[in-house]
């Protein structure tokens, strides 16, 4: 009797078992990627990255709008503010953005999940918990930024379809649409970035919704 032998390996993202009859790429799980939410309801997610500045006056057109928040932090800019990032708007919904902000999109498996997972954990020290969602730095990733987010735990990979920067918007197309997912900074131009936005939602007949609401 022939005895076959397995054994497996990583490679370039896959895991490959070889045996005598045939070789195997079984591809590794992967979170899910998000440039909108598809979704005709008029809403749209504001979402937020980084954390360097807290405007106040950002705090408080927030607690006037009472717009749910999904924010993507740095572990390095938190220091002693948890408790200020969470008071935010209706609900934020704190996510992670990686532990030292790094382009991601070329890194092996290892120094990306390496990334993103110490980003995790660190973000869990200081809030408890997190949503499971994640977002790159830059907007850079790759196969294998999917493959070492899931490894993280993490469910979704959120990018973004508008971006604001002071009274700039950018839009794919010139246009806000249902489903699409904002991004700003937390900077000290954050404030305007919000009265613009609320301008041009308020012209299209849109609002904000929270994210986790549609990803359930």
């Amino acid at each position: 009797m022939i005895r076959r032998v397995f054994f497996a390996a990583i490679v370039l993202g896959s895991i490959v078992s070889f045996g005598t009859d045939a070789i195997v790429a079984i591809e590794l799980p992967q979170a899910k990627v998000l440039y909108k939410i598809d979704t005709t309801d008029k809403v749209v997610f504001f979402t937020a990255d980084d954390g360097a500045d807290k405007p106040a006056d950002a705090e408080a057109e927030l607690e006037r709008l009472q717009w749910p928040i999904s924010s993507f932090i740095l572990p390095t800019k938190i220091g002693t503010y948890a408790g200020w990032f969470t008071g935010l708007g209706s609900h934020n919904d704190i996510g992670t953005h990686t532990a030292h902000h790094i382009a991601l999109k070329g890194l092996t498996f290892d120094q990306q999940k390496s990334e993103i997972c110490e980003g995790e954990r660190r973000i869990k020290e200081k809030f408890g918990s997190t949503t499971g969602y994640f977002r790159p730095p830059y907007g850079s990733w790759d196969k294998r930024t999917l493959q070492a987010a899931a490894a993280c735990g993490i469910s979704h990979v959120v990018l973004w379809t508008v971006s604001l920067n002071g009274r700039t918007i950018t839009t794919w197309d010139g246009k806000i649409h249902p489903g699409n997912i904002v991004l700003v900074h937390y900077v000290r131009s954050m404030a305007q970035s919000i009265r613009q936005l609320e301008k041009r939602l308020k012209a299209q007949g849109l609002t904000v919704a929270r994210l986790s609401d549609y990803l359930k």
